[in-house]
């Protein structure tokens, strides 16, 4: 099976890029011939990662909208490919009018919660213009597509809701995870983290992990944080994650509360596993997510996990069964929250000990793949579905 995967870029990433990184090697082990589409170019990272891996890996031309669709036609012409599997907003609009009348069954991926109205609020679009955003998506979405993959219920409520899609042409599979490469000497490991952050060696941890965008609610957890330290003066806050349009948020938050000297801002790292194993707890305050996948890499390295009650992460801690839940924007909730997780040791294990199992069962990323793979065979197997979209087609032998 050859599978076109479209994506807005690949290069640093966020979810859904390294999810598709992830899965590559495994989808070609599997007998699943994969190429990539992105849309805007990005210098090195995944993209070049990929292209090392021997995955063929294509940015498209054209400066604007109309060119990169008329890319991607010809490159679904030159290719042939048995599947377009397209992730993110901006690559399924292009997919969707590149696929029109190809005969070739399209695939979009539904990853966020896109018009949850605390998205809308954080992105700060006009409500007139996320409306006409909706209501393009939804018409798109139900006359182009084929075939639905969402990663968690809340996105499905979001298909069947607000776009109207129909739930037997959605397949939900969740995002997955390899199983954490930890070093030979943990311990040692540990102790150069610590020292290279200064951090003692005995100071509780919390970390954080998520661009910097007003969406991961940052400026809220450090607000949080400062009730933390009245209990526990040596505890450390380690952010982890690029900057992004809540950097200066983040920063004069710091300031305001007088917490610089316990917070470490590290900027993107590509050590998070190590990174986690100095962390009492990973805390993620998010107001809107489509899934959440720093959750299960928390999880698959036994740290226990507080987050807010955003639909998707409720959904993924089990609403309290895997992970401390807190309302969105409680500050003085979550830093209760934060103080209590610290304070209990044997609480801590125990969702540790329940998160890994979570892990082990639901999201490694073998499984995940393997579910994948069958969604494939059977979008493919159905052909063209979707009602605007059926006609030519050149079968290869």
């Amino acid at each position: 099976m050859r599978v076109l995967h479209v994506i807005d870029a690949l290069g640093v990433g966020g979810g859904a890029e390294h999810s598709l990184a992830a899965m590559l090697p495994l989808l070609r082990d599997r007998g699943v011939d994969s190429e990539v589409a992105c849309l805007f170019p990005r210098q090195g990272g995944l993209q070049e990662r990929l292209r090392s891996e021997g995955f063929r890996v294509e940015v498209l031309s054209g400066a604007h909208w109309p060119g990169r669709v008329r890319a991607l036609r010809r490159t679904i012409d030159e290719r042939e490919p048995d599947l377009v599997h397209a992730t993110l907003v901006n690559a399924c609009f292009v997919a969707r009018a590149a696929t029109f009348r190809s005969g070739r069954p399209l695939l979009n991926s539904l990853v966020n919660t896109t018009y949850d109205p605390m998205k809308v609020r954080d992105l700060g679009v006009a409500p007139w213009k996320m409306g006409t955003l909706r209501l393009v998506d939804g018409f798109t979405a139900r006359h182009f597509v084929d075939h639905f993959h969402v990663i968690s219920a809340a996105v499905t409520a979001e298909g069947t809701g607000p776009l109207g899609i129909p739930i037997e042409r959605m397949t939900l599979v969740p995002r997955g995870r390899p199983e954490p490469l930890l070093p030979a000497d943990p311990d040692a490991a540990r102790r150069a983290i610590r020292t290279e952050l200064v951090i003692a060696e005995r100071a509780p941890v919390l970390i954080n992990v998520g661009r910097q965008d007003r969406q991961k609610s940052q400026p809220d957890l450090i607000r949080a944080f400062a009730q933390v330290l009245e209990h526990a003066p040596e505890a450390i806050l380690v952010v982890v994650g690029r900057p992004g349009d809540a950097t200066d948020d983040i920063e004069a938050t710091i300031a305001a509360t007088g917490v610089g000297g316990s917070v470490r801002l590290t900027g993107h790292r590509t050590d998070l596993p190590l990174l986690y194993t100095i962390a009492d707890a990973l805390v993620f305050p998010s107001s809107s997510e489509g899934f959440g996948g720093t959750i299960i890499e928390a999880m698959s390295v036994g740290v226990p996990v507080v987050a807010s009650d955003a639909p998707a992460i409720a959904e993924l801690l089990e609403h309290g069964g895997l992970g401390v839940v807190v309302e969105r924007g409680d500050v003085p909730g979550l830093g209760r929250a934060m103080v209590d997780i610290l304070r209990d040791g044997p609480r801590r294990e125990r969702l540790a000990s329940l998160g890994r199992a979570a892990f082990e069962a639901k999201y490694e990323i073998g499984s995940v793949v393997d579910q994948m793979v069958g969604m494939y065979e059977q979008v493919v197997g159905r052909g063209v579905t979707a009602n605007w979209r059926r006609g030519r087609r050149t079968v290869r032998d």
